[in-house]
């Protein structure tokens, strides 16, 4: 009879604990609330789903083979793209906005410049090969770039080609776009090296819009679009921050993951 009222007690525990496990997983549910939740592991959440466009400078990372020096202001898509998703987001319009070598960049100078080690992954899809690299000024971003050229499907003539690009980010801060995503992201949390990382779908969609308040008569404006047929994923190495970014629809989330998986091995 003594045991009674200590039984209950650990019931009445019990219980209280299993609901807020039920509410913690219904939350989880929820798009915005799971961006919160994966911001504690490193993610960056912007603080709404439409964003300013800030002008970025790029510069063009020296090469074996002389290489333009890059300068963009970040708008619309500036150049024709092999998918037209990937004109859409904002990191892939940039990097298609400038001239890019196909050569070999000497990545231990490269981290002497930049002040961190830079990573670069070990594997790659098959075709995938470095294109180019370039360093965003204004957020102190590195921009790596592998290509892959393909022949066209259902095409017979073999001159007839398409092009797909992985883009690969770095930096020591993420608290810009396109390093963030937005409250209304689908987020799935991940594992990369048995870290946390986080996968996305969609990208930053970036548009003028008229406004009679701004120089000009309107901005650019960038939104987060769950409907863009780009993967993202997003982890971090020791103190830097990366993503890979890719419209190709032959690359997997898993191919991703397995990118990820090599760089910094």
């Amino acid at each position: 009879m003594t045991d009674q009222p200590s039984s209950s007690k650990i019931k009445a525990w019990q219980i209280i604990v299993g609901g807020i496990i039920v509410l913690i997983l219904f939350s989880l549910a929820i798009p915005n609330v799971r961006a919160s939740v994966s911001s504690w592991l490193g993610l960056s959440v912007a603080s709404s789903t439409q964003v300013p466009a800030t002008s970025v400078t790029l510069e063009a990372i020296p090469t074996n083979t002389a290489v333009e020096a890059a300068s963009a202001t970040q708008a619309a898509p500036t150049s024709a793209s092999a998918s037209i998703d990937a004109t859409q987001s904002v990191i892939l319009s940039m990097v298609q906005s400038a001239p890019s070598s196909g050569s070999t960049v000497d990545f231990s100078q490269l981290s002497e410049k930049l002040g961190w080690k830079v990573l670069t992954p070990t594997y790659l899809p098959e075709g995938y090969k470095f294109q180019s690299a370039y360093f965003d000024t204004t957020n102190k971003m590195l921009v790596l770039t592998y290509l892959v050229t393909r022949p066209l499907p259902g095409a017979t003539d073999p001159s007839l080609t398409s092009s797909e690009t992985i883009t690969l980010l770095e930096a020591m801060t993420n608290d810009f776009v396109p390093m963030q995503v937005a409250p209304n992201t689908n987020i799935e949390d991940i594992l990369v090296n048995g870290a946390s990382a986080a996968y996305t779908i969609g990208g930053w969609d970036t548009e003028y819009v008229k406004d009679s308040t701004a120089p000009g008569g309107g901005k650019m404006v960038s939104s987060w679009r769950n409907d863009i047929s780009v993967k993202n994923l997003y982890w971090q190495v020791g103190e830097v921050y990366l993503a890979l970014v890719t419209a190709d629809n032959t690359v997997t989330q898993q191919d991703l993951i397995k990118i990820a998986e090599s760089i910094g091995k």
